[in-house]
């Protein structure tokens, strides 16, 4: 298994995993190995009448 971070980004790991440099279960461990972050999510309220400038009726 690949140390190297790049081989597990989410964009782009399906990629070396077709070309060999990791397996699927290298990457499902990864994934597991990953301390749980939520409780420093920040949660976005996007007001679509200001984004648009435009006002509902």
């Amino acid at each position: 298994m690949q140390d190297n971070e790049e081989f597990f980004d989410v964009r782009i790991y399906k990629r070396y995993i077709k070309e060999g440099h990791i397996t699927q279960k290298d990457y499902e461990k990864h994934v597991k190995s990953l301390p749980d972050v939520s409780d420093k999510a920040t949660f976005l309220v996007i007001d679509e009448e200001e984004e648009t400038g435009e006002q509902e009726e």
